[in-house]
């Protein structure tokens, strides 16, 4: 994209769609109950240290199942300017509760597993984007641990790292298909010289 300028410009990264190969371990259910966790650190969180959270329900999904979205799709990060680096996990979890007490739980564990660790005191300490893939992971693997005593199943994770300073910036345009045994996706980078046709859906958690 001739046009785009990285120092300005705005993008977002999108789930383009998803298909379901195969249930956890609820087998005598029709339907799953899969949602997705998606935590974002850009530059900005970064320098002011914060996580963005987008955490999205798709209830009644059946096997084989294509889920696609109108629009752009599942909004993992944006729409803004990352700055100099951005790095995202995607997690597929199938529920095994009620669905829509999900993001609450969720929310709260990222809050206290960030104190635990002392994630603000890191990102100040070291606000680049290798302090934000170790805060990420270690963040998520606690999330994920914890839902899973919960009795909800882990389906897919994926993680990535967009850099402004590659060509082009942020792997700009690029779509990243991945799978595993539960989850079919596709992750795209998406950018924008207007974005306001996007909704930024995502949930700022600021770490204490």
């Amino acid at each position: 994209m001739s046009d785009f300028n990285p120092l300005e410009d705005k993008i977002a990264v999108v789930v383009k769609d998803f298909t379901l190969k195969k249930k956890g371990e609820g087998w005598f259910n029709k339907y799953s109950e899969p949602y997705i966790i998606s935590m974002a650190i850009d530059q900005s969180g970064a320098n002011n240290p914060a996580i963005d959270c987008n955490i999205q329900p798709y209830p009644k999904v059946k096997k084989d199942e294509l889920v696609s979205f109108d629009g752009v799709g599942h909004l993992v990060y944006g729409p803004k300017n990352p700055g100099e680096f951005l790095v995202y996990s995607v997690t597929f979890m199938e529920s095994d509760q009620d669905i829509r007490t999900a993001a609450n739980t969720i929310e709260g564990i990222i809050k206290s597993e960030a104190i635990k660790i002392g994630a603000k005191a890191l990102l100040v300490a070291n606000p680049t984007y290798s302090t934000a893939v170790q805060l990420i992971g270690k963040i998520g693997s606690v999330v994920i641990d914890c839902m899973k005593k919960n009795k909800d199943d882990e389906l897919f994770k994926r993680n990535g790292t967009l850099l402004r300073g590659t060509v082009p910036a942020y792997n700009i345009k690029e779509t990243f298909p991945s799978e595993n045994a539960f989850i079919k996706t596709n992750i795209a980078v998406m950018p924008l010289i207007s974005a306001n046709s996007i909704v930024d859906n995502s949930k700022k958690i600021t770490l204490e």
